[in-house]
């Protein structure tokens, strides 16, 4: 007769720290937003102007959205009239003024630089809790403005009479003030909805919004035929329409699912923090890619940039929620 032999009992596998997993989802999205401007740039440089390419990366990444809710979680369509107005207002800011303002910035200005512009975002949250919510935010704040104008003197070379595009850097800092509200109506809206189902009505709202601002009937499909520069040499040239299918898979839809996640295991203030690395990203990758070198001074200038932009992530008090309801600091 066979002896049985009792199992030692296992030990339960560690659940994964939230925090971790939030900071690897937003290093991931920081990664795949900088890969988005370089694809943007290159399908601009062919014809395809920042407006309407804003316009069919949200009505792709909206149609994907809706099968994907339609086939996982169908009950997301329904709809309180109260949730309307804060998802019109989400939807337009985070998808329509967020990446218009974003592509139009980076064809006037070289990608790192553009994209560094808009991640001075913590920044303007940190004086929206000061100011606004009348909320504690350490005084080292000041010091982190000082640091960003002092870099971003460096970086537009103004000894040398602004050698950046101006409408260029009037659009990179709108678009800084536009990111953090997107970033504050996110973490607000995850206290109600799930972060598939708002970034599917976000999309559903801002495609109505270009529909009526742009009208398909005149947009310029023939673009999507063209075929953009090969990025490296060697590599295959990339026809738009597969550049488009690319931006909306990899460089909108997937990263901003994994922003919403960070922001809801990491809060605003500590995912901008993590956020930072896309501007060092996008200027290795346009480096790379696209040929657009920064002057050593530019490039100083940057770095100091984003030291400001850490220091301002630092200066709220752990306690500090950014959106309309509390968010909680700590998820299970």
């Amino acid at each position: 007769m066979a002896t049985q032999h009792r199992l030692a009992p296992q030990n339960p596998p560690k659940p994964r720290n939230p925090q971790t997993v939030g900071v690897v989802m937003f290093l991931v999205a920081a990664f795949l937003f900088a890969v988005n401007g370089v694809l943007a740039k290159s399908a601009m440089e062919v014809g395809l102007g920042p407006l309407r390419l804003t316009e069919l990366r949200n009505a792709g990444s909206m149609v994907v959205l809706v099968i994907v809710v339609l086939i996982v979680r169908p009950q997301a369509f329904r709809v309180r009239a109260r949730e309307i107005p804060f998802l019109v207002a989400y939807g337009v800011i985070a998808f329509t003024l967020v990446q218009f303002l974003f592509f139009f910035t980076i064809s006037r200005l070289p990608v790192g630089i553009g994209t560094l512009l808009a991640f001075l975002a913590p920044i303007v949250v940190a004086l929206y809790v000061k100011f606004f919510r009348r909320q504690p935010v350490r005084d080292r704040i000041w010091i982190a403005i000082a640091l960003t104008l002092l870099g971003l003197a460096l970086m537009s070379q103004v000894w040398l009479g602004m050698t950046l595009d101006a409408v260029g850097v009037a659009a990179g800092l709108l678009l800084a003030v536009v990111l953090a509200a997107y970033w504050i109506l996110g973490e607000s809206g995850q206290t109600k909805r799930d972060a598939l189902s708002l970034t599917m009505w976000g999309f559903i709202f801002s495609t109505i919004a270009w529909s009526i601002i742009a009208p398909w009937t005149s947009f310029p499909f023939e673009v999507l035929g063209r075929t953009a520069a090969p990025m490296v040499e060697g590599w295959p040239a990339l026809p738009v329409w597969l550049i488009m299918t690319l931006g909306v898979l990899f460089g909108t839809i997937t990263p901003f699912l994994l922003v919403l996640g960070s922001l809801r295991r990491l809060g605003a203030a500590r995912a901008g923090i993590i956020g930072t690395t896309e501007p060092v990203w996008a200027a290795l990758l346009a480096m790379a890619l696209l040929g657009e070198m920064l002057t050593p001074i530019q490039g100083v200038g940057g770095l100091i940039v984003l030291a400001g932009i850490i220091v301002a992530e630092t200066s709220r008090t752990p306690q500090v929620t950014t959106g309309e309801f509390p968010v909680p600091e700590e998820q299970p």
